[in-house]
């Protein structure tokens, strides 16, 4: 037993435990001139006291917490993780943005009052829309194949004759049966 505090001793006496240590007594001088010290030991002796912190720590909620710690945990992790917090501070300042603006008030009173929120699903949800929706992915390739033709160099018409050569091009043909396809249906709905 007696090695073992030669030991102890011998760590503690160490340059750099010597240094911590006359750290560590600084701090508590420091503590003490500022009556932090007595202010802890007289806390410490007041059974009252000890017991409301001690209420207040250890309760159903905290108790509850603790167990429930296991099942946080991988929540925790997502949400420490930089590209959650970036997204989660992008939402915020979302949110704090639409807020500001007053937008955000409307909407809420929206979701609040059922008749607001009939007519706002009514006029979302209809033949015309879910009709966009069946037809969305002619729709994406209609937009895409003008972005390609907006960004590609294309020769320049001149003449019929350089039109009539086109016409050849069986891609173009396609293309001109859906443009003509578009027109007869732009022709129904005008009035």
């Amino acid at each position: 037993m007696e090695s073992l505090e030669i030991q102890a001793i011998d760590k503690l006496l160490s340059p750099d435990k010597l240094m911590t240590v006359n750290k560590f007594l600084d701090l508590l001088g420091t503590l003490d001139n500022l009556g932090f010290i007595d202010l802890v030991n007289g806390a410490l002796q007041d059974q009252e006291l000890i017991g409301k912190i001690m209420g207040s720590i250890i309760n159903d909620n905290t108790l509850s917490w603790v167990t429930q710690l296991n099942n946080v945990t991988p929540l925790i992790q997502i949400l420490l993780e930089k590209e959650t917090t970036e997204s989660l501070n992008y939402a915020l300042n979302f949110l704090s943005a639409l807020k500001n603006s007053g937008i955000l008030e409307p909407i809420i009173g929206m979701l609040n009052d059922p008749d607001a929120l009939g007519k706002v699903m009514g006029a979302l949800i209809n033949d015309k829309t879910l009709q966009i929706i069946a037809n969305w992915g002619p729709t994406l390739d209609l937009v895409n194949a003008i972005g390609n033709a907006l960004t590609q160099e294309n020769k320049p018409v001149k003449s019929l004759f350089d039109m009539y050569k086109m016409l050849k091009d069986p891609e173009i043909q396609k293309g001109m049966g859906v443009l003509f396809g578009i027109i007869k249906e732009l022709g129904k709905i005008s009035k």
